[in-house]
């Protein structure tokens, strides 16, 4: 009798501490959803003709930091980059307001620039064009402190993309840098990230069959995190499906990678929606994240991230923390440059079109 009074007060105990500790992360990823919209607005009102997602992006860069954005440290920073590097530099352009902000959160902005410079330098080895992907990539082992390690991240990396293009010449693409730096970044050798990136897609293509692209990104992000495939696989698509049974469908291209984030977080599937959910709705009503700024699906990809980055830290070692945040990241920057890269494209076309 009184160990099966003592099974229930575990139990009862247990339940209890699950929603205290969920209180506490909605009320974690609440406050990071306001500081992100306390930094967007600073960074907008300093940058007012800058990508309106690309200000979001900035803007991240501090809430990764728990800083506020500092617009002089920016400006000044800017300037040091634009000294260094001419206006058709691919880290000026699209690049330049992160670039920028970034270097304003380092302890030594010329070095920090000098350090993503000189590995940009060593992914364009044998290219005969620059890649926005590829400035990113270079943020990426820089950010991650492994500047030195370049040059063996940067060989594994060719590797990895070879084997990719291999398999599949027709979904790899100059896009698939950046997630593939991340992969080089694991203890993992190629052959079993190759090996668990495949095995990953055919269990998951079907799902996706008229994105296959996305899917595909999306594989990477998962062989990036650690587990077995086919559990990391079931919790993706269950996730997916959850999105779409609660009404709110999660969005199938650049958006569907950051999905394979929340498959991280210890905790039942409809509850982990819900939470994004919540969380994309308490930014709706924010300026900068309305619909004059981005759709629907963005807004959830973001909701999404915050929502993963505040349940792993709790829930996973620190170095799987940071990993986790250093993902959402790449996805962010990959998301945003996206869509400002469409739109540049868009409206090139249109003014050629009407020059004709």
């Amino acid at each position: 009798m009184l160990s099966s009074l003592t099974a229930m007060y575990h139990i009862v105990y247990d339940i209890l501490d699950n929603y205290r500790r969920r209180d506490t992360m909605q009320t974690e990823v609440m406050e990071k959803c306001d500081m992100l919209v306390e930094n967007r607005n600073i960074i907008y009102k300093g940058f007012m003709l800058e990508d309106s997602l690309m200000q979001v992006l900035a803007a991240m860069s501090f809430v990764d930091r728990g800083e506020i954005a500092d617009v002089k440290a920016i400006k000044r920073c800017r300037k040091i980059l634009r000294k260094k590097h001419s206006a058709f530099s691919y880290l000026r352009g699209n690049n330049e307001l992160f670039i920028s902000s970034k270097m304003a959160l380092s302890d030594d902005p010329e070095k920090y620039l000098d350090d993503i410079t000189e590995t940009y330098e060593k992914l364009q080895v044998g290219k005969f064009f620059g890649s926005t992907y590829r400035v990113l990539s270079a943020l990426i082992i820089c950010d991650a402190g492994k500047a030195d390690e370049s040059d063996k991240i940067i060989e594994k990396t060719e590797e990895l993309l070879n084997g990719m293009k291999e398999a599949h010449p027709f979904l790899t693409n100059d896009e698939d840098t950046c997630l593939a730096v991340l992969l080089a970044m694991t203890e993992k050798s190629s052959k079993d990230i190759l090996s668990e990136l495949e095995s990953t897609y055919l269990e998951i293509k079907n799902e996706f069959m008229l994105y296959k692209n996305s899917a595909y990104s999306l594989c990477q992000v998962l062989t990036t995190l650690d587990g077995a495939y086919k559990r990391k696989c079931e919790k993706t698509i269950a996730l997916f499906d959850s999105f779409k049974e609660a009404g709110t469908k999660y969005g199938k291209e650049y958006e569907l990678a950051s999905l394979g984030l929340l498959t991280n977080i210890q905790m039942d599937v409809k509850d982990i929606v819900a939470e994004v959910i919540g969380t994309a709705e308490y930014l709706k009503n924010k300026k900068g994240f309305n619909f004059w700024y981005m759709t629907k699906q963005t807004r959830l990809m973001f909701a999404a991230m915050l929502v993963a980055e505040s349940y792993t830290g709790d829930s996973a070692t620190s170095e799987a923390s940071v990993a986790s945040s250093t993902v959402a990241r790449v996805i962010a920057q990959q998301a945003a440059m996206f869509v400002v890269l469409v739109s540049s494209s868009a409206a090139s076309i249109t003014t050629s079109t009407s020059s004709n």
